[in-house]
């Protein structure tokens, strides 16, 4: 796996604060503790780029990575986490709305899920959220070395089945054995020359 240049370019609460780039962007999303930021580590060959603990919930803010001076990363709080309630929930989506909508260098999303779990609602949500913001996805299922090959083909097929894609759109990863990590570079290539 290459090493990458990756620099944090802004941690953003408000459109205020966002980054003043011409470079594409591709936000990444996910529930609490889906593996977000150790693919964004994973992907740029950097340990500690992104945010990673045993807590989740840790990211609160918008935070932007330039790549390679090729392409920003975009590392969105994760969804799906109870603490807090209903006002981070409204936090979340006030977060998310203007930046979905107002940035014109966005480029695609990619949703990332532990493949060992059927997505729910809220994956649902943001997938749909994301097709009606025009967005190209791409679902990365992260956490594949957790399961055997066989039990990987199973869940990439009920997983497909959720969210009505075809399973060659699913991508399985390792971030800690670095696997597939080349195929999400090569789709992330893909959606910033579009």
């Amino acid at each position: 796996m290459k090493s990458h240049s990756a620099e944090l370019l802004a941690t953003a609460a408000w459109k205020s604060q966002w980054p003043v780039s011409e470079l594409p962007e591709i936000i990444f999303a996910g529930r609490s503790n889906s593996g977000k930021s150790s693919l964004i580590n994973a992907l740029t060959n950097r340990s500690q780029l992104a945010y990673t603990g045993s807590t989740p919930g840790k990211t609160v803010l918008l935070n932007f990575f330039r790549i390679d001076d090729k392409v920003v990363f975009t590392d969105a709080p994760g969804y799906g986490y109870a603490k807090g309630g209903t006002k981070r929930v409204v936090d979340f989506a006030a977060l998310l709305d203007p930046y979905f909508r107002e940035r014109a260098q966005l480029k695609g999303l990619i949703l990332v899920l532990d493949i060992r779990r059927i997505p729910d609602e809220d994956d649902l949500t943001m997938l749909d959220y994301a097709r009606k913001a025009h967005l190209a996805c791409l679902v990365v299922c992260v956490k594949a070395d957790k399961l055997s090959r066989n039990q990987q083909i199973n869940q990439i097929k009920k997983i497909s089945q959720v969210l009505s894609v075809p399973q060659t759109s699913l991508l399985p990863v390792s971030s800690t054995k670095k696997t597939g990590l080349d195929e999400v570079w090569d789709r992330i290539d893909q959606l910033v020359q579009r």
